[in-house]
């Protein structure tokens, strides 16, 4: 099953690509180097690209896409692999229909209702909050421009290439970009929740299922990247799903392995796709797979999954290959924003940044989350081996503790302090942990009375937290009507017929003005020009000057402001 599966991988990846990379000419592809992105300023990407590289990057995706052909072919003649996956998804299904059909009506309310909610807080987040920098320069520079820009042009590390492919066709049928940016967040997330919320309930209860969802799912953090998170939200959705495949798989005996290898290798794979950092839960679950196989004395497996490890490693080279081809290697494997810090800059902090993450994952307080991380990290394995017995519910509690505290030996090795949003899984698995910890079966019968007021105030809390982080929503709006003022501002006064000339020095409005201006036609477009000089060279128009520098403006005879507002100051030439 496992070489079937990748050989199928192998061959849609390396047919789809084969097909985009050879029906595009050479001159298309330096056409890439022309994009110009935002990263401190306006830049252009010297592309790696060479006709003798175009001609070896179509070669292996031929190559790729036949050998998978080839082998996906033999195999499922010789052992009609297909046959069990459709057997077992329908069993799965059925089960899951009679589980369904089981609960009491209370509790199909209560499921309904919680998923309702939180598709309500997320849409809500989608429509209200403010495009951000990272959803703006994914749609201008990957998603507009085409397939082969999402694809092969990578000059920084926010193109989410799954994520970028799944917004292109929405882009394709002219929807605004807010909504090519995070529709397939909102409905692939929730979608991903009411599977998950499934899926937990059978392995734990539903009540444990309900509290975690609820709690998790209405802090401020979760709900803004289940609107706004790009790739991020997609990769906790493919954790999960690596997440429940592993205890599947280590379940004694396994109803559906077949479906597990599937579900492990697609989401491994699409996770690398979308977010290189999926690396760090996929070493968890890995590690727990592979550790779980040796203590059930299970070792005859463990080449199974070092094959699958090698097929995800071949897939995720196949499928990142135009990227090395056409951008470059060191663009893909030189990612400045986490790149190794020097000892003497790493450990000296070390423990103020940790304790400020846990606090934006866990809350309430770094004084409170800090401890408690650290604390899980080095004991929970051992609370977990003393306080729950053999069984489902150790395996579940021992891989959410992996994923927990992996990331901190892995960030330690790295000397790396890697961003909140690239840990955002931890919120999830670190409550799961602690609730598998002291809401054990036992108790949480003798707490049934009691659990409905319980959950209630899981939910009220996590509204009343909603309901505080509103006053940073709102200073994100006040932040975008400043930049849209600004840009309109200037293209209302812009003289006409010839180009209007403007220099910045304000990164934040350098890429706000870069895409409101490609909403224009080309004759209204402006002409943008960033620097990080103190003053500017002749022949601008206009200045746009980042409040902070004003004061290096204030003796400019041949310009006067014209505009201020908390960011900046608008200079117009004298005429």
């Amino acid at each position: 099953m496992l070489a079937f599966v990748a050989a199928l991988g192998l061959a849609f990846s390396g047919m789809a690509l084969g097909l985009l990379y050879g029906s595009s000419t050479y001159a298309q592809l330096q056409a890439l180097g022309n994009l110009v992105y935002h990263e401190n300023g306006y830049r252009q990407l010297p592309l790696a690209l060479t006709a003798e590289r175009l001609q070896w990057l179509r070669s292996l995706l031929a190559l790729a896409g036949a050998g998978g052909v080839a082998t996906a072919v033999w195999l499922h003649r010789r052992h009609r692999p297909v046959a069990r996956l459709k057997a077992e998804a329908s069993l799965l299904f059925t089960r899951s229909l009679a589980w369904w059909k089981r609960l009491p009506l209370q509790a199909k309310a209560l499921c309904l209702a919680l998923t309702a909610l939180l598709l309500l807080v997320r849409a809500w987040y989608m429509l209200n909050y403010p495009l951000s920098t990272d959803e703006i320069a994914s749609y201008d520079f990957f998603v507009r421009p085409g397939l082969l820009s999402v694809t092969s042009f990578y000059p920084i590390p926010n193109n989410h290439i799954f994520y970028n492919l799944l917004a292109w066709p929405l882009a394709q049928l002219g929807l605004s970009p807010r909504l090519v940016m995070r529709l397939p967040t909102l409905v692939l997330g929730s979608a991903g929740t009411a599977v998950g919320l499934v899926l937990l309930a059978r392995l734990t209860g539903l009540r444990l299922a309900l509290l975690i969802t609820g709690l998790v799912g209405l802090s401020p953090l979760w709900a803004y990247y289940a609107a706004v998170g790009r790739g991020y939200f997609l990769q906790f959705c493919l954790v999960q799903a690596g997440f429940f495949a592993v205890l599947e798989l280590l379940r004694r005996p396994a109803g559906f392995p077949h479906l597990a290898w599937l579900a492990f290798l697609a989401s491994s794979v699409l996770g690398l796709y979308c977010v290189p950092s999926y690396a760090y839960p996929l070493a968890a679950l890995g590690l727990g797979l592979g550790s779980g196989l040796l203590l059930q004395r299970r070792a005859g497996q463990l080449p199974a999954l070092a094959a699958a490890g090698a097929f995800i490693l071949l897939l995720t080279l196949v499928l990142y290959l135009p990227v090395g081809m056409v951008s470059g290697w060191e663009q893909l494997l030189g990612n400045r924003y986490v790149a190794s810090k020097a000892a003497a800059d790493f450990w000296p902090p070390f423990r103020a940044v940790l304790y400020e993450t846990a606090a934006e994952l866990f809350g309430p307080s770094l004084r409170i989350s800090g401890p408690w991380w650290l604390a899980a990290a080095c004991l929970g394995a051992a609370a977990v081996r003393c306080l729950l017995p053999a069984g489902p519910r150790r395996n579940t509690a021992f891989l959410a503790w992996l994923l927990l505290a992996l990331p901190l030996p892995m960030m330690m090795a790295q000397r790396v302090y890697a961003p909140t949003r690239v840990l955002l899984y931890l919120t999830y698995f670190g409550y799961l942990l602690l609730a598998l910890l002291i809401l054990q079966p036992r108790l949480l019968c003798q707490l049934r009375r009691l659990y409905l007021p319980l959950l209630t105030a899981v939910l009220l809390t996590g509204g009343y937290r909603l309901y505080q982080h509103q006053a940073q929503v709102q200073a994100s709006q006040r932040e975008t009507r400043q930049l849209t003022q600004a840009f309109w501002f200037i293209q209302q006064h812009a003289g006409k017929p010839q180009p209007t000339k403007v220099w910045l020095n304000a990164p934040l409005h350098e890429l706000f003005f870069a895409h409101y201006s490609r909403q224009l036609p080309p004759a209204s477009q402006l002409l943008l020009h960033s620097s990080r000089n103190p003053v500017p060279g002749p022949g601008y128009d206009w200045l746009v000057v980042n409040n902070r520098l004003r004061a290096n403006f204030a003796q400019q005879k041949a310009y006067r402001a014209l505009y201020r507002d908390q960011l900046v100051t608008i200079y117009a030439r004298v005429r």
